[in-house]
């Protein structure tokens, strides 16, 4: 991920991260940063071999500290540097926190080998993109979608880039789900936050496929089939009260239902149903729950990805038994 071009200017201290007692000073972008060599060394082996280096005479001092320059972002810098030097900055799931913070601490705690900061921003990260139809149902998620949805884009590439491929069926379906806002020049450049992004050429024919697949899929087909169900008490009745709801359903609706199969229908649409007869509204229900089970079991192969069990055992060998 690459960084929009800026016109040069004099890089600004950013106060919360400057130490006045701090004995290196980091720049990204137009940002200083003057922290602790000693603190990053023992964090990030990256950091420790960069940092081994005897510094050359005429090396860049600022306030008497070395400079390092980091081809990172100036927002991705400041939440990995606040996550380490502040304990409190990017707490445990399931504490409350921003996208921003779980993406930065995790693309650079991952670039820069600070395993137990790539950990925790991975939980966060997955309680927003299960791997069950449960957990998804359930919204277990510890932080709030941004309001620009090119940050779906920027999951995607940073889940290719930290190898947590249980992310991307998901998050595939979310960008399917709110495509048409977000664009489709998008997959081939956006910025995020100051950062460019997009995904090859392979991987947007690879999206493009399963977006297809997925605007094609219905799971409100109870709706209208089966009309007749073994056991119904009042089958005219049954039958007026569905198509009622079809007709609107169907006319209002139906961008959403070809967009998002998984929440074309609600739990509170089922009063929409009110008067439907005791035995045929669970067997509406059972069929509803039916067909999204199926589009569930089959997302990650509309997208080119592994089985969702072999992406459960991917996702337990990267957190553990972390339950999110």
């Amino acid at each position: 991920m690459d960084q929009e071009p800026t016109e040069p200017s004099i890089p600004e201290r950013v106060h919360s991260l400057w130490y006045e007692d701090g004995n290196i000073v980091l720049q990204a972008g137009n940002s200083y940063f003057r922290v602790f060599r000693g603190i990053l060394a023992a964090r990030s082996p990256v950091f420790r071999d960069m940092l081994s280096f005897p510094q050359p005479a005429d090396a860049e001092l600022v306030d008497g500290c070395p400079v390092v320059r980091l081809p990172d972002s100036s927002w991705e810098v400041t939440v990995f540097l606040r996550a380490i030097f502040e304990p409190e900055f990017l707490m445990p799931y399931p504490a409350q926190t921003d996208f921003d913070a779980i993406a930065g601490c995790l693309r650079l705690s991952h670039k820069y080998g600070v395993d137990y900061l790539r950990r925790r921003a991975l939980i966060h990260l997955s309680s927003g993109f299960p791997t069950t139809l449960a957990e998804c149902d359930a919204s277990i998620q510890s932080w709030d979608q941004p309001e620009d949805d090119s940050h779906l884009i920027f999951i995607i590439r940073l889940a290719y880039e930290v190898d947590a491929l249980w992310i991307l069926p998901h998050a595939c379906y979310e960008l399917g789900r709110f495509f048409k806002l977000v664009g489709t020049e998008s997959l081939g450049g956006a910025v995020y936050n100051g950062v460019s992004i997009s995904l090859d050429p392979h991987l947007q024919r690879r999206f493009l496929n399963g977006y297809h697949v997925q605007i094609t899929s219905c799971t409100t087909t109870f709706l209208h089939h089966p009309l007749d169900i073994v056991g119904c008490t009042q089958p005219e009745k049954c039958i007026t009260v569905r198509m009622r709801v079809l007709s609107p359903f169907e006319r209002h609706r139906r961008p959403l239902m070809f967009a998002a199969p998984l929440h074309s229908w609600e739990p509170e649409h089922w009063v929409a149903l009110k008067g439907v007869c005791s035995t045929c509204l669970p067997v509406l229900k059972q069929t509803h729950k039916k067909a999204r089970e199926e589009f569930w079991d089959r997302l990650p192969q509309l997208y080119g990805l592994p089985s969702w069990e072999e992406l459960e055992e991917q996702k337990s060998e990267a957190i553990g038994d972390a339950h999110v």
